[in-house]
């Protein structure tokens, strides 16, 4: 064709072997192949060399180029087109026609230069893969001895040199009837292990598998099997599940027969897409003839266009079999991969050909000797995909990077099942190299000999053979018949590296079992290294958590410490979790390492680990701490621990619920990560994974309370208990804080926050008190008037210290302050400057209860909501225009205008800030919520009105005003207001033609019809919506925005007085108050600086003195306060119980049966001539720790709550499975009536 006829080449039509469509092919490129005779080697060539006898591909933009544009040709006599194969409608003919070639059909180009680009990728792909095949092919140590030179060689010695003539090995797919595909290859019997692994298994071109992480080689018999059935089915499950959890190898014999194909139809059951590699290691020889002419056959063809030669599995009917053909087998479908062994001889001969190259390889790649190229492969994998996502993952760690160097040992165990006296000599030398092997009892013959007398159910050798081995050859062998005897048979029954399995256990516990066993002895030959042993313990271990073999993890774990120490032990375990074992069982295991080195778990430093830290910023550390379990929990919660491993660690948390609530909110952060940077499916997935998980801890905490109702101890004290690692939050600021809004809407949460809204500061000393039923105010607002005047009531002081009289009195004051500032905008004249001073010390104690506020919150992102920006926005505007109007104005750089207007606009968010108010109540707060839920809408649909009104004014306003003046003045903003109705537009033009008016007029009236119809309804519509979907959500919305303003006037930045009258309260709160000192003299003085309660009417009181040696008198301090006869207390003075020395001039002092509620009067020294100060508490709630009995409560919950979630996980599983069994069977119905 005309776009490659640059090349000199004709090209023809043809069909690809796939049948993937028509495809251009150079004629005359031939394809050089290996002959019989090649015996030469040559080195493996690179990516950009191109083998002789590839054709040379030319680039695709040279194939675009010259099929787009064809080029000129020099002037040359005519010469016809090559004919084409298909048909005359389909190909394209070449003309000659003014010196150029043409296509007769224009429309063919562009098909011609996509067919060139289709041809030269499947080109470049067959010359890349064949590039890898071929170096297998000149491998010397693969090369195959003819079978009739082997024959000749042996009688004659003389034609030695005719059988180094050696045959090329075989590389192809096998295709089963069935459809299945299998791997093979044919080669030598002198083939090195390390050559057949690089070039073969492990290269990309070829096999390209991964290295394992354990071989499972399979031994038996090849025929008289008589296993029964139930064993038959519990050992092929096992098999598939020990090699898929994984990421093992199985290896068989590969025949139809006997035990191989017993493995291969479980393989194909349990794995049909063939995630476990099973490789069959076979004799070519022993295969029959059909086999052997067949994959013979399998010549690769470089004219084809494949990664690898086809060959169909021939049909073989049994009585066409004759001869030695009968007693041979050929390969079993289900296999993946087949490696064929050639020795030269066939028939029954070539048996056991194999058993060399199947040790040899399987001893290779067992030392892992590879392993640091594996890992580097894989590094180099995973951080290519890290780079393409926005969000990296944990990075996976290996053993070789914790406390490992070098190579790292594979794990090879032998299984036998059935077998004859063969598999003696197997079993033989896998003990001698030190190979586990797991013998199957129940399975026949071989099998059965060895259980039998490992298990002690037979003593003599002969009674046992005899009753086993029931094959006619193996009867009339003997075990002495056996290479080595009786005494060989007696080393393998007693060798420590047999273990025998039955159907009773659990073919995973058996494997890891003789594994362990292997790796002690190993240990005890003290002929490894400490790092070679740390190693295989690990890896041992790896197996224990991947089966789930629980029982293991505690003897494994031990000798792991012992080896490496229990911090390296640890780090190790910890970045498993995060890595390869995220979706294992790692919860016993970790309950084994909490229960037996709590104290170092919980001194491990989280920057050991990788990544280091973490993201969760809301918790603290102690000055003298390295590491807490809490930023464990949390850091394994971050990394994808499973979340057994997780549960583990929230058991022995000390403020479980905190830690609950802590976890749910670092899930929905990461998930949010991934939502913000992910965009596949996998983040998806992860995402919802993780929101499930935060629900999850959100619904342990929400059990935990609810358990805490049903106990001995108050859930309201355990709600209000601060817990300094979680930066000094009880529950209700936590949960709020954290917006866990399902742990919000809880009964037994609002029930706290009533009683936090009715009850004076400090909360907890007032809550709790004895007399409980007077310091809670539950009456309306009208009648607390009356209760002033009662006799029993609070005192005033803290009346105006409960919460909800704080919104009341501060509500009050907001609205005096937005009436003094409408009257100072609309009306002030005669008293303009007197109003102007009191607004602008409104103004400023508003601002500093704002910085208060701040300084509360910590940061600018926690303090940031609507209303403060609002409070914001009109306090700086409110200072800023008063102080212009002072000081900027008379000196003419502001116009008061200008000032004036500013005040008028600042009107707008001081009203829109009154709504904070009507918040707290539950009919108003949800309308609010419904509210702004509509303006949101309305911003949406605002942005679509801007777009069709501009575009209707831009489009009408050149016609309707020819002048650029009027167009100016008018403006095109007119579009806008044609959503309320027509727009009458003035003075435009009326000079215009039929046709433009009439376009004028039709366009006016779809400005209309569009923005006062379809819009309106369109907005409508949208409103509508958002009502019916806030309706249900408004309540629990309010309730969680409640919540916030019950925190912010019970904090200690809502003080008892409104502003402005606490202006000098909160310049003594932002510069700091004096501390309470208790005076003897001017140099005898005791300082208190801090007194906090740690319960109901106990207090901590820290001093410090100003010379030590007045240290002696301070556990004679009192604390007195004023006695009424309503009081339970026999007496108005306390002594200190406990005075603790934190220092020479520092203490703390311990009162106990004090009630917190009334003034306090500390006097250190009692009788040595101090004198009282008047003390306050500094935290409304305390710290205290859990005692033993409600630890162990707690502790009894926390089971109980995993309990019945994992119960209710279960159950939903269970639900799940059965919809996907009844669809399953709905859809084979459909399936059978369609078919």
């Amino acid at each position: 064709l005309a776009p490659i006829s640059h090349l000199g080449q004709s090209v023809t039509r043809r069909r690809t072997r796939d049948g993937m469509g028509p495809i251009l092919r150079p004629q005359g490129s031939g394809s050089r192949r290996f002959d019989d005779e090649e015996t030469s080697r040559s080195p493996r060539p690179s990516d950009d060399s191109v083998p002789a006898g590839c054709p040379q591909v030319p680039k695709v933009s040279s194939l675009i180029r010259s099929a787009s544009a064809p080029a000129e040709q020099p002037e040359q006599a005519d010469q016809p087109a090559a004919p084409s194969s298909g048909g005359a409608a389909d190909d394209a003919v070449l003309t000659q026609q003014g010196g150029r070639r043409k296509l007769s059909f224009p429309g063919q180009r562009m098909r011609a230069a996509a067919t060139a680009v289709v041809s030269h990728v499947k080109l470049n792909k067959k010359r890349k893969a064949l590039i890898g095949i071929d170096a297998a092919r000149q491998e010397a140590s693969f090369q195959r001895v003819p079978a009739a030179a082997d024959n000749d060689a042996a009688e004659n010695p003389r034609r030695r040199a005719y059988t180094t003539i050696k045959r090329t090995p075989k590389f192809g797919e096998v295709q089963f009837s069935s459809g299945l595909m299998t791997r093979f290859c044919v080669i030598g019997q002198q083939t090195a292990p390390s050559k057949l692994f690089d070039l073969v298994i492990r290269d990309a071109d070829v096999w390209d598998l991964e290295a394992p992480k354990l071989i499972l080689s399979i031994m038996g018999g090849a025929g008289g099997m008589n296993i029964e059935a139930a064993v038959e089915a519990h050992l092929s499950e096992g098999i598939v599940a020990a090699a898929k959890q994984t990421g093992a190898w199985v290896i068989t014999g590969g025949t139809d027969s006997g035990v191989m194909d017993l493995v291969g139809k479980a393989m194909h059951k349990h794995d049909p897409r063939r995630y476990v590699p099973c490789i069959g290691i076979a004799p070519f020889g022993a295969c029959k003839s059909q086999w052997r002419n067949t994959l013979e056959s399998a010549e690769c063809d470089r004219s084809e266009l494949g990664d690898m030669v086809i060959v169909e599995a021939p049909k073989i009917r049994k009585e066409e079999l004759e001869g030695e053909d009968l007693r041979l087998a050929g390969l079993q479908q289900h296999h993946s991969h087949c490696v064929l062994v050639d020795n030269g001889k066939q028939g029954m001969k070539a048996f056991g050909s194999e058993i060399a190259v199947r040790e040899s390889l399987e001893q290779y790649v067992a030392k892992g000797v590879f392993s640091q190229q594996v890992l580097a492969r894989r590094q180099s994998t995973l951080s290519d995909q890290s780079a393409r996502r926005s969000v990296p993952l944990p990075r996976e760690r290996s053993s070789n990077e914790v406390g490992q160097k070098g190579p790292s040992e594979i794990l090879r165990v032998m299984i036998l099942v059935n077998g004859g006296p063969v598999s003696f000599k197997a079993i033989a030398k896998a003990i001698e190299h030190g190979c586990p092997v797991v013998v199957c009892d129940g399975s026949g013959r071989a099998a059965d000999f060895v259980a039998a007398l490992k298990l002690g159910r037979e003593t003599d050798y002969d009674q046992a053979w005899a009753k086993h081995m029931t094959a006619p050859a193996d009867k009339a062998m003997g075990p002495k018949g056996v290479e080595g005897g009786e005494e060989a048979l007696r080393e393998i029954v007693m060798s420590s590296c047999v273990t025998v399995y039955t159907i009773e256990d659990r073919l995973e516990d058996v494997i890891l079992e003789a594994v362990q066993q292997y790796v002690l002895d190993k240990a005890e030959t003290k002929c490894v290294t400490k790092e070679t042993l740390a190693g295989s313990l690990k890896h041992t271990l790896e197996l224990a958590v991947q089966w789930r073999c629980s029982t293991h993890y505690s003897a494994i774990t031990r000798r792991i410490v012992q080896t490496c120490g229990f911090m390296s032990t640890l780090e190790w375990i910890l970045a498993k979790f995060s890595g390869d074992w995220s979706e294992s069982d790692g919860g016993p295991l970790m309950k084994w390492l909490l229960e037996v080195h709590l104290e170092a778990v919980k001194k491990f430093k989280l920057s050991e680990l990788n990544p280091p830290g973490l993201n969760w910023n809301k918790i603290t550390l102690a000055k003298e701490e390295s590491g807490s379990l809490a930023h464990l929990f949390l850091w394994l919660v971050e990394n994808g621990a499973p979340v057994s491993v997780c549960d583990a660690v929230w058991m022995e948390l000390e403020y479980p619920a905190h830690g609950a609530l802590a976890a749910a909110n670092a899930y929905r952060e990461t998930a949010e990560r991934l939502d913000s940077g992910g965009s596949g499916y996998g983040d998806t997935i992860a995402k919802h994974r993780l929101l499930s998980l935060a629900d999850r801890y959100e619904n342990l905490a929400i059990r935990l309370l609810q358990g805490l109702e049903r106990g001995r101890m108050d859930p309201l004290e355990y709600l209000f208990r601060r817990s300094w690692r979680f930066n000094n939050h009880h529950l209700i600021s936590f949960a709020h804080a954290l917006e866990c809004k399902e742990f919000v809407s809880q009964a037994f949460y609002n029930s706290a926050v009533d009683i936090l809204w009715a009850t004076p500061t400090p909360f907890a000393v007032f809550a709790f008190d004895r007399d409980r039923a007077q310091r809670r105010l539950t009456m309306s607002y009208w009648q607390i008037g009356r209760y002033l005047l009662e006799k029993d009531r609070v005192s005033l002081r803290d009346l105006t210290s409960v919460p909800r009289i704080k919104a009341f009195t501060h509500g009050m004051s907001r609205v005096l302050f937005i009436m003094t500032y409408s009257y100072f905008v609309l009306f002030a004249v005669t008293w303009w400057f007197t109003t102007s001073l009191v607004l602008f010390l409104w103004g400023v104690s508003l601002f500093l209860v704002e910085v208060l506020q701040y300084k509360a919150k910590g940061s600018f992102a926690e303090y940031c909501n609507l209303w403060n920006i609002l409070d914001l926005v009109l306090l700086f505007t409110l200072l800023g225009a008063l102080l212009s109007s002072w000081f900027l104005a008379p000196l003419g750089l502001v116009q008061y205008d200008a000032i004036h207007a500013a005040h008028a606009l600042n009107l707008l968010p001081c009203y829109v800030r009154l709504l904070q108010i009507f918040e707290l109540s539950e009919y108003f707060g949800t309308l609010l919520f419904t509210v702004f839920g509509m303006a949101q809408d309305t911003s949406h649909f605002l942005v679509l009105l801007g777009i069709i009104s501009m575009g209707f004014s831009c489009s009408l306003t050149p016609i309707l005003y020819p002048s650029a003046s009027d167009r100016y003045s008018r403006g095109v903003s007119w579009g806008f207001w044609a959503i309320f109705g027509e727009v009458e537009l003035e003075n435009t033009d009326k000079n215009q033609g039929p046709m433009l008016s009439a376009c004028v007029s039709f366009l006016q009236y779809m400005l209309v019809l569009t923005s006062n119809v379809l819009l309106v309804n369109l907005l409508i519509a949208m409103l509508n919506d958002t009502y019916i979907a806030n309706k249900d959500a408004s309540k629990r919305e309010w309730a969680f925005n409640r919540v916030d303003a019950v925190l912010e006037f019970s904090s200690p930045e809502a003080h008892s007085l409104p502003p402005p009258l606490d202006l000098w309260v909160s310049v003594q709160a932002l510069w700091g108050s004096s501390v309470p000192v208790s005076r003897k003299s001017d140099d005898k003085y005791c300082s208190l600086t801090k007194v906090v309660p740690v319960g109901p009417h106990e207090v901590e009181v820290f001093f410090e003195v100003s010379h030590h040696s007045e240290m002696q008198y301070a556990s004679e301090s009192t604390l007195t306060w004023v006695r009424d006869d309503a009081d339970d207390f026999s007496d108005n003075k306390m002594e200190a119980a406990e005075c603790i020395e934190s220092g020479e001039l520092a203490g703390k002092l311990l009162f106990k049966d004090v009630p917190l509620t009334k003034p306090l009067d500390f006097t250190f020294g009692n009788n040595n001539g101090y004198k009282a100060a008047r003390i306050a508490l500094d935290e409304d709630t305390w710290t205290r720790p859990l005692t033993r009995l409600e630890r162990r409560q707690i502790f009894m919950l926390q089971q109980q709550v995993l309990v019945d979630a994992d119960a209710a996980e279960e159950k939903l599983e269970e639900k799940n499975e059965a919809m996907m069994a009844d669809f399953d069977q709905k859809l084979a119905l459909c399936a059978e009536e369609i078919s």
